[in-house]
């Protein structure tokens, strides 16, 4: 089923019909957008670190000897 199709099928419903399809359209578009629109605000939280917390982990982590056994 192409596009065209979809919209003959659609020409031929009847009105009141037609009206709720772009009801139906519309409430989906809207639930799409504030998914989008939850998920981009939960992508830009920001993970604060002090100097002081970035010191720690560089000489707990990063400048370490290594002991070899």
């Amino acid at each position: 089923m192409n596009a065209n199709t979809v919209y003959d099928v659609f020409l031929a419903l009847p009105e009141v019909d037609k009206q709720r399809h772009i009801q139906l359209v519309n409430e989906y578009n809207t639930k799409e957008k504030n998914k989008l629109t939850t998920a981009f605000k939960k992508k830009n939280r920001e993970v604060l670190f002090t100097k002081q917390d970035a010191i720690d982990y560089l000489l707990k982590n990063v400048f370490t000897s290594k002991k070899h056994n």
